[in-house]
């Protein structure tokens, strides 16, 4: 094993030897591209400006892709370049580095959103992409290559479980009866921290279920449709969309900004976990739920509830 973390240091050193401050700008874009941040307002966008179910699919198999990621990074407890040799430090990490999160996040991203394409060409851009983004990690110092190689391959495995199963898993979300896919939603995410209550585990699962509560009520009570912008065309249409974008984004850095304030308030106490939890579960209602009720109330979008039949 020393050896391998000796090859991947020198790997790093001979990257950054090519380091220039345009190169490092660059270096430094294309990392901020595959963070949770970036994949917040991506999932976001899809829900609210393309087709939300997707974004409901999408936005699961990234949580649970993140989740198995970050189970892995305690599992395996493995250093990062700059814990070797702390002059290779470029950007700030926490946690262990194999498997590398964005090479694995961006696998599964964007070959996920590749495939809504046409043409036989469609995951070139996606590879692409993928590749820009794990050799910004290694060039930061953020990562070894074979953080990469092990993020690619769990991601493939996620991957190759999302297309054989993803309609099945679908079915189970959005079925006409909520019930079950409430109980679901809800017993995923209670799994999902059973193994570390850790912060980055509590927020995952707590977007889970904000996102996966959220969206039932969308459908039942608020009608969403992401495609519907009361019917405007061309500039009228774009410009409402971008306007939903603007509402939702403004309640997001809203949300965060004022539960990050109340962080410090819970973090020597006994509900912290909790707070964590419920911080997350709100961010992830409101892109769900909350942002698209407003779009309805400001006449951004037109009526389509479904009233749904419950089967026992």
């Amino acid at each position: 094993m020393e050896a391998i973390l000796q090859w991947g240091l020198d790997v790093t050193r001979l990257v950054q030897g090519w380091a220039i401050q345009p190169l490092t700008y660059s270096m430094r874009f294309a990392s901020m591209l595959g963070s949770s941040a970036a994949y917040v307002v991506l999932v976001a966008f899809i829900f609210w400006c393309i087709d939300e179910k997707k974004s409901l699919r999408l936005g699961t198999a990234l949580i649970v892709s993140a989740w198995v990621n970050v189970v892995l990074k305690f599992l395996l407890d493995q250093p990062r370049p700059f814990d070797l040799d702390p002059s290779l430090e470029m950007v700030p990490a926490t946690m262990g580095g194999l498997p590398s999160g964005h090479a694995q996040n961006a696998l599964v991203v964007w070959f996920i959103i590749a495939s809504w394409g046409r043409g036989k060409w469609r995951f070139i851009p996606a590879a692409i992409l993928c590749v820009l983004i794990a050799f910004s990690r290694v060039y930061l110092g953020a990562h070894f290559p074979t953080d990469i190689l092990g993020g690619w391959l769990v991601g493939g495995v996620l991957l190759g479980v999302y297309f054989l199963a993803g309609k099945w898993i679908e079915a189970l979300l959005t079925d006409h009866a909520p019930r079950a896919g409430l109980v679901v939603v809800a017993a995923v995410s209670f799994v999902m921290i059973l193994y570390r209550p850790a912060d980055e585990v509590l927020s995952l699962a707590g977007m889970l279920l904000g996102m996966g509560v959220g969206f039932h009520l969308c459908k039942r009570f608020v009608g969403f449709t992401a495609l519907a912008p009361f019917g405007r065309i061309g500039f009228a249409r774009y410009f409402s969309l971008f306007i939903r974008f603007a509402i939702g984004v403004a309640g997001v850095v809203l949300l965060f900004i004022l539960s990050g304030n109340l962080m410090g308030m819970f973090r020597e106490t006994e509900n912290y976990q909790l707070f964590v939890f419920l911080r997350f579960a709100l961010l992830a209602f409101w892109i769900s739920v909350g942002a698209p009720w407003v779009f309805r109330f400001a006449r951004l979008t037109e009526n389509n509830v479904i009233h749904y039949q419950e089967h026992d």
